[in-house]
């Protein structure tokens, strides 16, 4: 491992070396202060029932699960291993969208609890999603860059993890780019089955609710699982 970071770091030049390890700084902090600036806001919400509760707590629970994830893939590859050249500029568009993150989350839970403004809502379910792909999508690209990089000196167990998981948050990415686009006021109940019989909860959700899980069940979880058997697979033939 430290020869594989000693090559990389032979690659760039001491400018390169230098920014690379500020980006890091930054994103580390940055990542931090969202999750702190998003459960902060949780306690200004008017929360007047156990429902509202569940509701807030849940919502927020998801967000820190993407970016607690994403965090902790993306710190990989400055850790453990080392993905050098421009490809670390995309941290700064990355930095952007999770600093940013707190904002529509709030937003959000407000209009939810307290809705004043439809337009706002709206806006803010699509700056929302367009904040997880970015992020997502940008584990997916690095972990692509990794494999090009480092792939023939890095662990294979290390490879084929770090892979698998790039790939899942690389589609997952694609799936929220797409939400973002579904319009806020169709439903579950305007595209499911009636004989489904969903909880009413769950049918006066919006559809671009629904279109995340649904992306990362029916997509996302597939495509991690054929990549780390067609990675395995591959080594089996190698040995």
């Amino acid at each position: 491992m430290d020869k594989e970071k000693s090559e990389a770091s032979g690659k760039e030049s001491l400018h390169a070396q230098s920014e690379r390890h500020a980006i890091y700084v930054i994103i580390d902090a940055v990542f931090g202060l969202s999750l702190g600036l998003g459960a902060f806001s949780l306690t200004e919400l008017p929360i007047m029932s156990t429902r509202d509760l569940f509701l807030a707590v849940g919502f927020f629970g998801f967000s820190y699960v993407i970016i607690f994830m994403s965090w902790m893939i993306i710190r990989r590859y400055f850790v453990g291993h080392t993905v050098y050249g421009s490809i670390n500029g995309m941290l700064f568009f990355t930095g952007f969208f999770v600093a940013i993150m707190p904002i529509p989350i709030r937003i959000i839970l407000m209009q939810f609890l307290e809705p004043t403004s439809f337009e706002l809502l709206e806006g803010a379910f699509i700056l929302y999603p367009l904040c997880l792909s970015a992020i997502t999508i940008t584990v997916g690209i690095f972990s692509f860059a990794f494999s090009r990089q480092s792939g023939r000196s890095a662990p294979r167990e290390d490879l084929v993890h770090l892979l698998s998981e790039g790939v899942g948050s690389f589609i997952m990415g694609l799936m929220f780019l797409i939400s973002a686009f579904i319009p806020y006021n169709i439903s579950v109940e305007d595209v499911v089955d009636p004989m489904l019989q969903l909880p009413p909860e769950i049918l006066n959700l919006p559809f671009k609710i629904g279109f995340w899980f649904l992306g990362s069940i029916i997509t996302a979880l597939p495509a991690v699982i054929v990549t780390r058997l067609i990675m395995v697979r591959r080594r089996e033939k190698l040995n």
